[in-house]
């Protein structure tokens, strides 16, 4: 979604680096969830592997959640200091429990 945002149409990228944020990883954005973010002025970031294992387990340890790591995302951008929210209500949406229980646990044990 990042790249076909910053060049104005819709791209399919080469397969890129692994990330245990699988569900984030499609190659080419669909043209509805294009046309959703591109009508609304919403803008990508990036976060780390390390970030996002680490907002699971805030999640499951504070939360009592269990998210899956793409799930966990927005999350981690919110801890990491990715977006500014000095002052402002924020909603999080973060999303599925789609992660087996040894999945999970190695996420756990890498936080």
């Amino acid at each position: 979604m990042g790249s076909s945002l910053a060049h104005g149409a819709i791209e399919t990228m080469p397969l890129g680096p692994k990330s245990i944020c699988d569900g984030l990883m499609a190659r080419k954005p669909g043209e509805a969830p294009y046309a959703a973010v591109t009508t609304t002025n919403v803008r990508g970031l990036t976060v780390e592997d390390a970030a996002v294992r680490s907002a699971m387990k805030v999640a499951f340890e504070r939360l009592k959640l269990v998210l899956e790591p793409s799930g966990a995302s927005s999350l981690a951008a919110l801890l990491g200091g990715k977006v500014d929210v000095a002052g402002k209500t924020v909603l999080v949406v973060a999303t599925g429990g789609n992660v087996s229980l040894a999945d999970f646990m190695v996420h756990m044990n890498n936080a």
